[in-house]
């Protein structure tokens, strides 16, 4: 019989009915053991590894932001109580195809960020492209909800992505493989940061983007990205945020472009052509989770910042009173 020592064995450790940690049952496994809640943990000492420093840095800007592993342990017990295990839901993720937000994998040598915890939904179906936005579009939407499971749910994370350092610069991270003078010119998200360049510079012009022509030859998804930081280019262009003129705004223009960019994804994903009967079935219970993903320097655990938490139904609509109550409960 063939032996599967070869892979590492994970680190999980047994939740309590209250959330906190049994003490002295930290054990490794090839797999999740049984009976009980178990958990992986990112390393051996603590379930969460970013030091109180950077939490404060990152809430400067975003006072709100968690612990991208502690908001997918809090996801996963916010949709039991709503009658649905992770492993009948199906997410679908709207980030950025960044490697950085690839998904993370203790026995896997890669730079992603997106938490272990989020790793025991079904799926993920990637709706996102540059920027996070859901390029994938409605035929997206369709194929995602074509694949729910038997008396399952769905589950969309609408997330554009920012990095921020240990140093405080907003819109830069420290990447893998470069050295610290490197990540002071990274731009997180370059897709946001290009397409919002674009916009700075030709607004002079009164010229609108065109698809297909240009810089937008063959470049769609760029398109997409200063088509709509164009209808903002008023705010965007003022004195407060031209960061292509004055560096000492970069970090400001960065967060505005960023939220523009999820603030259309959310119009068109609740609107009547996104996450409708048509295209997700009738009666079916998806969740919907808008917010920002924060990346950070190599070696630490991303953040996330939730702007709303809300349920569709074909049979009840739209259900917003979830936002406070999920929003409440996230660790701080």
């Amino acid at each position: 019989m063939r032996s599967n020592n070869t892979k590492p064995k994970k680190p999980y450790v047994l939740r309590k009915p209250d959330g906190s940690i049994a003490a002295g049952t930290l054990t490794y496994s090839f797999r999740k053991p049984k009976p009980g809640d178990w958990i992986e943990v990112i390393n051996e000492n603590t379930e969460y590894r970013n030091p109180t420093s950077y939490t404060n840095t990152v809430r400067v800007t975003y006072p709100n932001a968690v612990s991208a592993q502690a908001f997918g342990e809090y996801t996963k017990k916010f949709l039991k109580n709503l009658g649905y295990a992770s492993n009948n839901t199906l997410m679908s993720l709207s980030v950025c195809s960044d490697d950085v937000n690839a998904p993370n994998f203790l026995d896997n040598d890669n730079i992603g960020q997106h938490p272990l915890s989020l790793n025991d939904f079904l799926g993920p179906f990637m709706s996102g492209g540059l920027a996070g936005y859901p390029h994938t579009g409605v035929l997206g939407l369709q194929a995602w909800a074509s694949h729910i499971t038997a008396n399952g749910s769905l589950f969309l994370t609408n997330m554009p992505h920012i990095g921020i350092s240990q140093t405080g610069n907003v819109g830069r991270m420290w990447r893998r493989g470069k050295t610290q003078a490197e990540s002071l010119t990274d731009n997180t998200c370059g897709a946001v940061v290009t397409a919002a360049q674009w916009v700075m510079t030709n607004t002079t012009s009164g010229s609108a983007p065109v698809r297909g022509s240009g810089v937008f030859a063959n470049n769609d998804q760029y398109y997409t990205l200063a088509s709509i930081l164009y209808t903002y280019k008023a705010p965007l262009c003022s004195t407060p945020y031209n960061f292509v003129l004055d560096s000492t705004k970069y970090g400001a223009g960065v967060k505005l472009a960023t939220e523009y960019i999820r603030a259309d994804a959310d119009t068109f994903l609740t609107g009547a052509s996104g996450i409708v009967a048509a295209n997700v079935g009738s009666n079916v219970d998806v969740f919907f989770c808008s917010g920002t993903f924060i990346n950070t320097d190599d070696g630490y655990e991303a953040y996330i910042d939730v702007n709303k938490f809300e349920k569709y139904n074909s049979t009840t609509g739209w259900s917003t009173t979830l936002t406070a109550l999920f929003k409440a409960g996230l660790p701080k």
